[in-house]
C-alpha cells in the first residue's frame, strides 16, 4: 500500500468510522456490532484503490457496509435454520442477548409489522429512516436507478403501513377496533 492510500484509509477511517458504526448497529445485535464494522474497514483497505474522492466515499462506504451486512444476515439466517432443526430433535439452541431485550410497546409493534417484510424492502427504510439518505443516494447504496429507489421505498413503506395495521388489527380488542376504548 502506497502512502497516498493509507492517507486515503486513514482519512476514510477518522471521518466516516462513526457512520459506518452507526450503520452497522442499527442493523445487528450489539455483540456483533464491532466485528461488522471490522469487517467493512478490512474490505475497505483491500479495496483503498477504489474508493472515490469527496461526497462519494460515504456512499462507497454505505455499499461495502450493505454488503457485509448482508453476509452477516446470511449467516444468521443460517443459524436460525440451524436452531430450528436442533429444536425439531429436542435440543434447545442458546438464546441470542438481542433476543432477550424488551423494547417498548410501539417500537416493538413496528418491529413485528416489519419483520413480515421482504429484507430489500427493510433495507431500503433503513437506509430512508435510519441513514437519512436520498433516493440518488439509496440508489448508488443498492446499485440502482434512484427513481427505482424512489419507487421501491415508496413501495416499503406502504407495504409496512400495511403489514403494522394488519398486525394491530388482529391484537386489538373489538372495542379498540370500533374507535372505543380498550
Amino acid at each position: 500500500m502506497s502512502q497516498g492510500e493509507a492517507a486515503t484509509f486513514a482519512y476514510l477511517y477518522q471521518t466516516f468510522y462513526r457512520h459506518v458504526y452507526a450503520y452497522c448497529s442499527r442493523r445487528v445485535g450489539a455483540d456483533s456490532v464491532d466485528d461488522l464494522v471490522a469487517d467493512v474497514f478490512l474490505t475497505v483497505w483491500r479495496r483503498i484503490g477504489d474508493a472515490p474522492k469527496g461526497e462519494g466515499a460515504l456512499g462507497w462506504l454505505y455499499r461495502i457496509s450493505y454488503l457485509v451486512a448482508s453476509n452477516h444476515w446470511r449467516g444468521t439466517s443460517r443459524r436460525k435454520r440451524l436452531d430450528e432443526k436442533l429444536e425439531s430433535i429436542g435440543i434447545q439452541p442458546v438464546p441470542l442477548v438481542q433476543d432477550q431485550v424488551v423494547v417498548r410497546e410501539q417500537v416493538r409493534e413496528v418491529i413485528a409489522a416489519a419483520q413480515h417484510l421482504r429484507e430489500r424492502d427493510v433495507e431500503i427504510l433503513r437506509l430512508s429512516l435510519w441513514e437519512h439518505l436520498s433516493a440518488d443516494e439509496i440508489g448508488a447504496v443498492l446499485d440502482i436507478n434512484p427513481n427505482a429507489a424512489k419507487q421501491r421505498l415508496h413501495r416499503a413503506r406502504n407495504n409496512l403501513v400495511r403489514q403494522y395495521e394488519r398486525t394491530n388489527r388482529n391484537a386489538a380488542t373489538p372495542a379498540a377496533q370500533e374507535g372505543g376504548v380498550q
